[in-house]
């Protein structure tokens, strides 16, 4: 979709052939968005695919007025309905007419299991220079806040995004093992989760969730470019407790000050409830936590996301 965020060392398998054959295909059966004109493109359809994720490829196709364009297409039959969920949102996003405080992947197109963007030029945030991160982490802030605040549409439910912390018990317990952590870490880690195990659960109604705006989710212009930082991959957008998408923006930058920019921004009800608030703050850090044991049981300390997940933990 964009500039692809950063994947651990092994994928899971794909049960979705992608090769150029089933790429010509579905440039073939594409089916443009209101407004676009397809035959304005110039196709030039790469051999091979520019980056392969978790769930999907992004191969070169072509461009449209001199902007480059690229298949995003679904590697693995659990990722067909992420793709559908994701241009959803994005059309509602758009259709709101507000300036948001950071950029969004354009969809020009759709096919069976593919989706037709333009490609963002940039570099994610988990690789960007350390002087940007408190800039790009504050424009995450108050792109969340104007996220959760407007309407939610209806999305299919993700099993591991805005649900109650309780629910990721076992996954916690299992990566916070497996990570190894110093003596200090470790308890600050548990310390943290078993906090926000302990806060009120979220009460209020559904919010729409980006559901993963980690560092690799976050595409920043390169030194010198004009425009916003974009937020990508929206395939795991959901409805439910904020504190989820929360504890993902910590890992740009671990700081209650952050969780401050996001509540300056927010209007939510119950955001300016002193209750509700350090019962959110305690969940976010929880997440936070649980996401960063993630990251560093998956990839390496040198490792972008890796990295960010050991200064949280650190933190």
């Amino acid at each position: 979709m964009t500039g692809m965020p950063s994947v651990a060392p092994v994928l899971p398998a794909a049960d979705l052939p992608v090769d150029l054959r089933r790429i010509e295909l579905l440039c073939a059966r594409l089916r443009p968005e209101e407004g676009v004109e397809l035959e304005h493109i110039v196709w030039r359809i790469a051999k091979l695919p520019r980056a392969e994720g978790w769930d999907n490829v992004l191969w070169p196709v072509g461009s449209l007025r001199g902007r480059e364009l690229v298949l995003r297409v679904a590697r693995r039959e659990v990722s067909r309905a992420l793709l559908g969920r994701e241009v959803t949102v994005l059309r509602r996003l758009r259709g709101l007419g507000i300036q948001l405080p950071m950029g969004l992947p354009t969809v020009l197109a759709m096919a069976e299991d593919a989706v037709l963007v333009e490609w963002i030029d940039g570099t994610s945030a988990d690789v960007t220079e350390p002087r940007m991160r408190a800039g790009v982490a504050g424009a995450l802030a108050r792109m969340l806040a104007t996220i959760h605040s407007g309407p939610a549409p209806e999305v299919g439910r993700n099993p591991v995004r805005g649900v109650p912390l309780i629910t990721r018990a076992e996954a916690f317990a299992r990566d916070l093992e497996l990570a190894d952590l110093p003596p200090a870490r470790h308890e600050r880690a548990q310390a943290r989760w078993s906090a926000g195990l302990a806060a009120a659960p979220w009460r209020g109604r559904e919010l729409l969730l980006h559901g993963d705006p980690h560092p690799g989710n976050v595409v920043v212009p390169e030194s010198g470019a004009r425009g916003p930082a974009a937020l990508i991959d929206w395939g795991d957008t959901t409805r439910g407790d904020p504190a989820s998408d929360l504890g993902g923006m910590l890992l740009h930058l671990p700081s209650d000050a952050l969780l401050h920019a996001y509540r300056d921004t927010a209007a939510w009800t119950g955001i300016d409830d002193e209750e509700i608030w350090d019962a959110l703050v305690a969940r976010s850090w929880a997440w936070a936590t649980r996401m960063a044991l993630s990251l560093v049981t998956a990839y390496a300390p040198d490792d972008g996301l890796g990295a960010a997940g050991h200064r949280l933990l650190s933190s």
